[in-house]
């Protein structure tokens, strides 16, 4: 749901600052609608379908193992994953709006920002990150920044 929610970003700000949208969003459409039909196809995560697994893909057999009253069912599990993904990245991007400016002014100032442009404008993520390789990489990096100053002065 977090993949998701982000993945429809762009979308949604654009639905909220300007008058008309893009069809940029379309490719990340396509994700968050594979996304949600896995979520209710595959991996048992609708509690009206259930926990049941149908496979999408069936090579040359074009039947679907199920009956046209699950289908509809199947269709609105799809688009309420994805109309609740939509309202929780609308509902964020208010919440953050200012911390959303900060980055967009960044960004008209620098083609590119990075992790580092991220941390100084908006401070560390307030959870720990699954991997924290990164994390190790920039303390070390910044350890050795610390300690040439140290050498270089008299």
């Amino acid at each position: 749901m977090d993949r998701m929610t982000m993945s429809l970003g762009g979308r949604v700000s654009e639905e909220l600052h300007f008058s008309s949208v893009t069809s940029g969003a379309s490719d990340d459409f396509e994700k968050v609608t594979n996304m949600a039909q896995r979520m209710v196809l595959q991996c048992g995560m609708s509690p009206k379908i259930g926990t049941i697994s149908y496979t999408i893909d069936r090579g040359q057999d074009f039947t679907k193992p199920y009956s046209d009253h699950t289908a509809l069912a199947i269709d609105e599990e799809i688009r309420r994953i994805v109309a609740e993904c939509h309202e929780r990245c609308k509902k964020l991007l208010i919440e953050k709006a200012d911390q959303v400016e900060l980055v967009a002014q960044e960004l008209l100032t620098k083609e590119v920002i990075t992790r580092e442009d991220m941390i100084r404008l908006l401070g560390k993520r307030p959870f720990p990150n699954r991997n924290d390789a990164f994390d190790k990489y920039l303390a070390s990096k910044s350890e050795l920044e610390d300690k040439e100053e140290g050498e270089t002065k008299p």
